[in-house]
């Protein structure tokens, strides 16, 4: 959704956050699998990233904006929330994350309740795909 905001090195890095995060709880939902494949499908240029590099711990001076390290949250929020589900394991990366990237309390659940907005509209959406003709 943001990811226009991320150059290469950024994208890389927020592709490592994100296998960080749908690996956390060691179980994928289906939704969560479609939301990783969207993210990957929206970089919009070649960023590779090895295997070895999954497992990294990212290195988190290359989001080097306030703009560029909002869009990282509400990239991973997306992710986070976009299954309906934030277990403990994804929550407590998720608020650690926001910490390390700076912001406070207060706007990490902004941006967690924003996030949880665009996930029930996102189920709203499809539910229209869905509908019978």
């Amino acid at each position: 959704m943001f990811l226009r905001n991320l150059n290469d090195d950024q994208k890389r890095t927020l592709v490592v956050i994100a296998h960080h995060l749908v690996v956390s709880d060691h179980s994928v939902s289906p939704k969560e699998g479609e939301l990783l494949d969207e993210l990957l499908n929206g970089l919009r240029t070649d960023v590779r990233v090895g295997p070895s590099q999954l497992y990294a711990k990212p290195t988190l001076e290359v989001f080097d904006s306030r703009e560029v390290r909002v869009a990282v949250m509400l990239e991973i929020l997306t992710l986070a929330c976009g299954d309906n589900m934030f277990p403990d394991p994804e929550s407590k990366m998720v608020e650690r994350l926001a910490r390390d990237l700076g912001f406070s309390s207060a706007e990490f659940e902004a941006m967690k309740t924003w996030a949880e907005r665009n996930a029930a509209l996102l189920d709203e959406a499809l539910a229209m795909m869905d509908a019978p003709e």
